[in-house]
């Protein structure tokens, strides 16, 4: 084969493929339609902050099942191992929801990782502010349990509430005097 020859077949070979290439640019442009680039960035942001609320999500799914299996929460069990049962299930579970998400980054990981911590520790303050939905989704008892165990607007770590800012007026769970601006509660039971 002479060199004009091979020029010759690598031009065509060239012109066909900036053809296909052209192609491909204009129906990438028609798929994605009249949508702002700035919406189309705010893609990884977004799935971020799910994968936080996912984390989230595990821990309560995973205290609805650990409620219909157990019952009430029990004062008298060691507070550390509940955490690492409930934590440990809530993995499992963003586990799973990683692999159909394909939510497999280390960012996503550290999102869903803080959102599992939060929900462990703080949960419990979504149950004081709104006591009658979670009435509804667990029960009555289940959430006089929970409200008698904890503080409101603190973090419950090993059976220790530690309460954030300062105590209102209105709370009269205490004995602690109104004064203090932070507060270690140990577990009443």
């Amino acid at each position: 084969m002479s060199q004009d020859v091979f020029a010759a077949r690598l031009a065509r070979l060239d012109g066909a493929h900036t053809q296909l290439k052209d192609s491909q640019k204009v129906a990438a442009q028609t798929a994605r339609g009249r949508v702002p680039e700035w919406v189309r960035n705010m893609g990884y942001p977004g799935s971020l902050v799910g994968a936080f609320l996912i984390g989230i999500l595990t821990v309560l799914l995973s205290r609805y099942v650990m409620f219909h299996l157990n019952g009430v929460p029990d004062p008298d069990a060691d507070a550390d191992m509940t955490m690492l049962i409930d934590g440990g299930l809530a993995a499992v579970l963003a586990f799973m929801i990683r692999s159909a998400l394909n939510m497999t980054s280390k960012e996503h990981l550290a999102c869903k990782a803080a959102g599992i911590w939060i929900a462990l520790t703080g949960m419990h303050n979504a149950v004081h502010a709104f006591p009658t939905v979670w009435a509804t989704a667990f029960s009555p008892e289940w959430v006089e349990r929970t409200t008698e165990m904890t503080e409101p607007r603190s973090f419950y770590i090993s059976g220790v509430s530690f309460v954030i800012g300062d105590k209102d007026e209105g709370d009269t769970a205490s004995d602690v005097p109104t004064s203090r601006s932070k507060e270690i509660k140990i577990n009443r039971f």
